[in-house]
């Protein structure tokens, strides 16, 4: 028995463990991205990413609008833009997808990194109670492909009574039948023994495979299945009760988010503009309740755009709500209690808040029967070894090609379920690891659980054989609510879930749990010795192990969003009450604005919503079509309102790409967390405001007396540019230092990396390469102050002596990472 000082000592040591951990684990990553760059030119895929249309070279009136490019936001880009007589505007507030993001196994690095907006619920005593604050995360992507980018990959579309029961709500036009015909369009199958299959389709934009590696245990978990009476079978086909290999949206391996299918393929159009680092903060709406633009600040500074024909609203379950009640659409008395006027009072908006909820915390320990010192299951040890970058770098294959957390999965009915419905009501994440299985790096940081908690179930099992079954309700009874937390748009909403408010919900998931216990009771896995993880939550002590008290108390507090919000702008016919838009998804009481996203799904579907996201949005897309077709008036913008700033040759600057980059590896895999870095919590409402704001008058002095200097130099004025990626400059060649004395002159300390680093530039050295906070004004060639202190670029200039023996002046740029030598 430990001793109370054993046990008060066991949080710090798993911190301090941690703490030292996340440095290595930095260094992994940092390896893996240089290894990507040097051997997989297929995964970076500079030729085709999306290029970040610049500030000043935006029209002042599109078609069409589309805020947030996230899994709906990508879709409606590309299908809506087909149309080469319409413009069309997607703002997204985050950045590009990062190269790290495409590898599969990295998807829990994601959660609570910069390409994550890191929503946490508000505090509660029903639920979460194993959580820092009893807070549950609530990752959400804050980049192009949204959520398809931090997501598990899981490609379910849900059971056909989901949307028959839509349509029997009076929302005509979404039954299985019609809806079908969209996921097929979306699809394209490569899992061999689906392709020819009436429910599955090839040629569309969304690859559809199996995940390219699969831990041994999992095979034995599937074997047990069958051992029970379950059949391993399609679960998006005629049935849905049963096992499967997990389907997955990836392609060759690699993840296909909906920025990758839908987004890339169209960036070239030269009637699409894609802003990204453009965050909106209110729908312009005139007195006729008729939406005219949007309003959006992009690097402090903040802009209006017009549209002509529609507004859609794609930023997700969480922030479409929060648009419409910061543009006055809402409940009247809560927009008045925060200051906003109203102009459309609608109750449902932020209500009807639903998500699937899991039972996390119960792991299986086995043994594994390898003698050879193979593993059997996920070990983070062997994944971030030589041998598995070697894989993954020159032969495409090996264990970063998993996804530990659902390589298979189940879809079963409790006893509270007829099943002969084949509408199940649990669904089970088969998990050839847990948390132990981590040491704490991914597991726990994403699900924010207490050190406490942690080193009590895990800390003297690390690394030990284990796999996970995780339970999750499909159709959960309990209702939660969003609600502004002041006016201010850079504030993050108040979050309730109200996770088992309803106490149906509580019985269903402890059958869930049940039912994992007998399937581990089988003879496949009992050959391994396969037994539940003997050690307890604090909170749950006094309970007998796997009791229904004991379960019902692990729910409560090892509380695992799955991460599908939804239902928060619900779709309903006029005579609801609580409806947010209609069948067509256009807003009730509010002309030329629409809502295309999670949020408007009236009940939430039985699996993974991300498929169904997608569908919603080839839907609408067919739908803005139809409507627009069908409109008889001329609504386009003048063309005094489109504004476009060529090159001398007549074609634009956007959408070209220098292949040929020197990579800052370190700051580009640094600047992904925070705590890694000089960024701070996006969103934290000070740091936000705090962006827009100009820099201090000591740094400005002592800036521009740099600059001044360096002007002597120099009869060539550098241009304000406002942060595009391509430079109005005649030509850019790559630098590469050639010896090694270039690399320890720019860095005064002989890092390992070095020779991976741009060239220094002739700012002193600050312990890593941080650009100087300041931009050029195009009038003054002096500091603006008025512009945000983030600088996407510098110069440096030398001479060099040419063959004709003359001397000749050489500019150095520094750009968003990359070092170029630029021709004068």
């Amino acid at each position: 028995m430990a001793s109370s000082s054993d046990l008060s000592l066991r949080p710090l040591v798993t911190s301090t463990r941690i703490m030292f951990g996340l440095l290595p684990g930095l260094g992994a990553l940092i390896v893996l991205r240089m290894a990507i760059h040097l051997y997989r030119p297929d995964i970076e895929d500079a030729k085709h990413r999306v290029r970040d249309h610049p500030f000043d070279q935006l029209y002042d009136c599109y078609d069409f609008i589309i805020v947030g490019g996230g899994s709906a936001g990508s879709v409606l880009a590309n299908r809506l833009s087909e149309n080469t007589d319409w413009n069309i505007l997607l703002l997204e507030a985050g950045q590009d997808e990062n190269v790290l993001s495409e590898v599969p196994v990295l998807f829990p690095v994601l959660q609570t990194s910069s390409i994550d907006w890191k929503f946490v619920t508000e505090p509660s005593t029903e639920y979460c109670l194993s959580m820092i604050d009893n807070r549950c995360k609530w990752p959400r992507g804050k980049v192009l492909g949204g959520s398809s980018v931090l997501n598990a990959m899981l490609y379910v579309r849900g059971n056909k009574r989901d949307y028959d029961n839509w349509e029997k709500m009076g929302n005509t036009g979404w039954s299985y039948k019609e809806i079908l015909k969209y996921f097929l369009k979306a699809e394209d199958m490569r899992i061999p023994e689906f392709m020819d299959d009436p429910y599955h389709s090839v040629g569309g934009p969304l690859t559809i495979e199996n995940f390219r590696y699969e831990q041994p245990i999992t095979r034995k978990i599937l074997e047990a299945a069958q051992e029970l009476g379950y059949d391993v079978l399609d679960v998006n086909g005629e049935y849905q009760t049963g096992f499967t290999r997990s389907h997955a949206t990836i392609r060759d391996g690699l993840r296909c988010s909906s920025a990758k299918a839908y987004l890339r393929p169209a960036s070239n159009r030269p009637n699409l503009h894609v802003s990204v680092h453009s965050l909106v903060e209110k729908v312009l709406i005139d007195e006729n309740k008729k939406a005219y633009g949007v309003k959006f600040t992009k690097h402090g500074k903040t802009r209006i755009i017009k549209v002509s024909k529609e507004v859609i609203l794609s930023a997700g379950s969480i922030q479409s709500p929060q648009l419409l009640m910061l543009s006055g659409i809402g409940h009247s008395d809560e927009l008045k209690e925060v200051g906003l006027y109203p102009i459309a009072h609608l109750p449902g908006v932020g209500k009807n808040l639903q998500d699937h909820i899991a039972l996390g915390g119960h792991s299986y320990l086995f043994n594994n029967p390898f003698t050879n010192g193979s593993d059997y299951c996920f070990n983070l040890n062997t994944v971030f070894s030589v041998g598995s970058l070697i894989d993954f770098a020159f032969h495409k294959k090996g264990q970063l090609y998993s996804m530990m957390e659902a390589e298979a999965m189940a879809f079963i009915n409790t006893k509270y379920q007829d099943p002969l419905e084949d509408y199940p009501d649990i669904q089970l994440f088969i998990a050839p690891t847990a948390d132990n299985m981590d040491g704490g790096l991914f597991g726990k940081r994403a699900n924010g659980l207490t050190d406490e908690v942690y080193s009590e179930l895990y800390e003297d099992i690390l690394y030990e054989s284990s796999f996970s079954i995780v339970p999750l309700l499909l159709r959960p009874k309990s209702r939660g609510f969003l609600k502004l937390r002041d006016a201010d748009p850079y504030s993050p909403p108040l979050i309730y879930p109200n996770y088992f408010s309803e106490p149906e919900d509580i019985l269903r998931m402890i059958e869930g749990a049940r039912f994992v216990q007998e399937l581990v009771q089988q003879p496949s896995l009992q050959e391994l010795n396969a037994r539940p993880n003997a050690n307890r939550n604090p909170g749950c002590k006094e309970y007998d192990l796997m009791s229904d008290e004991h379960l019902e108390c692990q729910a409560r507090h090892h509380t695992l969003t799955i991460y599908h919000p939804v239902g928060t702008c619900a779709m309903g016919p006029d005579n609801d009450l609580q409806a947010v838009v209609d069948p067509r998804l256009k807003v009730y009481g509010v002309k030329n604005l629409r809502v295309v996203d999670g949020s408007v799904m009236p009940k939430i579907v039985s699996g993974n919503t991300n498929a169904p996201i997608i569908m919603i949005a080839e839907k609408a897309s067919d739908m803005v079509k139809e409507d627009w077709s069908r409109t008889t008036t001329d609504s386009h913008c003048s063309t005094g309102f489109y504004k476009r700033v060529e090159q001398e040759d007549g074609k634009s600057t956007v959408n070209k790409n220098n292949s040929s980059q020197v990579i800052d590896f370190f700051n580009e895999t640094a600047n992904l967390f925070d705590y890694l870095s000089n960024k701070t919590n996006r969103n934290s409402t000070s740091t936000l405001k705090a962006e827009s704001s100009t820099v201090s008058q000591q740094h400005i002095m002592t800036t521009t007396q740099r600059t001044r200097k360096h002007r002597r130099k120099s009869k060539h004025r550098p241009s304000y540019i406002p942060y595009p990626y391509i430079l109005p400059v005649p030509y850019m060649l790559p630098y590469y230092p050639n010896e090694q004395k270039d690399y320890y002159n720019s860095y005064p300390q002989p890092h390992w990396f070095a020779r991976y680093l741009p060239n220094q530039p002739f700012w002193p050295y600050n312990g890593m390469i941080n650009e100087p906070n300041m931009y050029y004004s195009s009038m003054t060639g002096d500091i603006d102050p008025d512009i945000p202190t983030k600088n996407p670029y510098y110069f440096n200039d030398d001479t060099e002596i040419s063959d004709d023996r003359y001397e000749k002046c050489r500019r150095w740029i520094y750009y968003d990472g990359f070092n170029y030598r630029v021709g004068m």
